[in-house]
């Protein structure tokens, strides 16, 4: 079979035609920056052009998958529709891959989702499953960010932004929490909401529910899936739990399911947030049958997710980290993990991703940064979005109390190496956060602060 992927340099894309490959597709693609997942395809047998081009697309194909950021007038899409070659979205060729495997474990929700399927992966991978494995994030465990397995089991990251999550029917689902997103796509938290019922409600009745038992809304979802159903949280009233639990400098806790205290789990992630991202994700792997030793093993040994709160250098005791946050939520939980983290100063550098997102959540934006001593912005990222209605990040510096920063400076992402080096204290954490392409600076500032720390010594 010939598929043809348009967008194929995406993490989900990509994952997609790595698996397709693995089965023994033919897959050509196309992408307008080809990147080391592209390069890693190539490797493996694709045809990938840089571009759209309507010759990009082989007479003969036989399937064409086009990713969301697609838009409809796009030559392969005329070419392919020109040709009566069938056209699916990302979404459903995710659907269709993970009903090629007997159980499958689904993963969504607005924030920990790429770390929580990761995770998963991880544990079923150590404890003999074999498992196919689609996940939005590099994996050093795997190399990548895709695996083709011969288990019975795949594990995905399903992503809710496109609404075509609602379509997919899991074995066993962890949900992670929902929150206001993607309003481009959805107009409304309630329409968000819906789609999680749909999804939910489309889970095998033999199967399993987990879902994040702090969240209020997942709460109320439950009762849409009549499968099986496992809450997790760290204060309250939930099936699986945490006791005597630190997450400082990395995280430590008694695992308690259903009253039962299995023992000490250790891990080298740090943060409240990654807290609830294991025991997402240990909640589901222990109740389909894995064994308590082998994953606790296998999140001592789970090293996280490329850009997720990623240390990528370290100059004397500065330290500069990465991290694909970019909801206020997730920028907040970063930002506090890093002040406990750290004996120094945050300094932290954002870039907005989407225009959208930033008129939609202004206000969250203009609160969630008060944990940094010093805060830099730089300008939105679009994704391929026009500005919308003059929306910028200066909107979100004016809203902010400037008392509380120690500094806050709008500069252009260009200059931010050479300022930062500039105002540097020695034990400094540096948080370069965002989804877009704020970590190209991430090279120049560590070579920067090299300088500037070797001048001083």
């Amino acid at each position: 079979m010939k598929i043809h992927f348009i967008g194929i340099g995406g993490i989900g894309m990509s994952a997609l035609a790595d698996i397709r490959l693995a089965k023994g597709n033919i897959v050509t693609g196309s992408d307008l920056r080809p990147n080391n997942l592209t390069d890693r395809l190539c490797s493996r047998g694709a045809t990938i052009h840089k571009g759209h081009s309507a010759d990009n697309v082989p007479d003969d194909v036989d399937l064409v998958v086009w990713s969301a950021c697609i838009r409809d007038d796009n030559p392969e899409i005329r070419k392919a529709r020109e040709l009566g070659a069938p056209l699916i979205p990302r979404g459903e060729m995710l659907r269709k891959v993970m009903e090629e495997v007997p159980f499958s474990i689904a993963v969504t929700g607005t924030h920990g989702k790429t770390t929580t399927s990761a995770l998963v992966a991880h544990m079923a991978e150590y404890c003999g499953k074999d498992p196919t494995v689609v996940v939005g994030g590099e994996m050093g465990y795997f190399s990548g960010n895709a695996k083709f397995g011969r288990g019975d089991m795949i594990v995905a990251e399903v992503d809710e932004s496109d609404g075509y999550f609602r379509n997919i029917g899991a074995t066993c689902a962890v949900v992670t929490n929902i929150e206001r997103e993607h309003m481009e796509n959805y107009g409304s938290l309630e329409n968000l909401i819906a789609a999680y019922r749909e999804f939910t409600g489309r889970i095998s009745p033999e199967g399993l529910f987990v879902f994040n038992g702090e969240d209020p809304t997942l709460r109320r979802l439950a009762g849409a899936t009549a499968a099986r159903k496992v809450s997790f949280g760290i204060n309250g009233d939930f099936d699986m739990t945490c006791r005597d639990h630190t997450c400082a400098r990395s995280i430590e806790f008694d695992l308690v399911l259903r009253g039962r205290n299995y023992g000490r789990v250790s891990s080298p992630l740090i943060g409240r947030y990654n807290l609830m991202n294991i025991l997402g994700a240990i909640a589901v792997c222990m109740e389909t049958g894995f064994e308590f030793k082998g994953i606790a093993a296998a999140v001592g040994l789970f090293r996280g997710v490329k850009r997720r709160f990623e240390s990528i250098g370290r100059i004397g005791n500065i330290e500069v980290i990465e991290d694909y946050a970019h909801h206020p939520t997730e920028l907040r939980s970063v930002i506090t993990a890093a002040r406990n983290y750290s004996g120094g100063r945050v300094v932290t550098i954002f870039q907005p991703h989407r225009y959208s997102r930033t008129r939609d959540l202004m206000r969250e934006f203009s609160d969630c940064f008060y944990g940094s001593d010093v805060l830099i912005l730089t300008d939105i990222y679009s994704a391929d979005e026009t500005a919308d209605g003059g929306v910028g990040v200066r909107d979100i510096y004016e809203a902010m109390d400037k008392s509380r920063f120690e500094k806050l400076s709008l500069i252009g992402k260009k200059d931010i190496p050479g300022f930062v080096s500039g105002i540097l204290g020695k034990d400094d954490i540096i948080l370069v956060l965002g989804a877009g392409d704020i970590r190209e600076i991430s090279g120049p500032l560590i070579e920067m602060i090299g300088a500037e720390v070797k001048g001083k010594s």
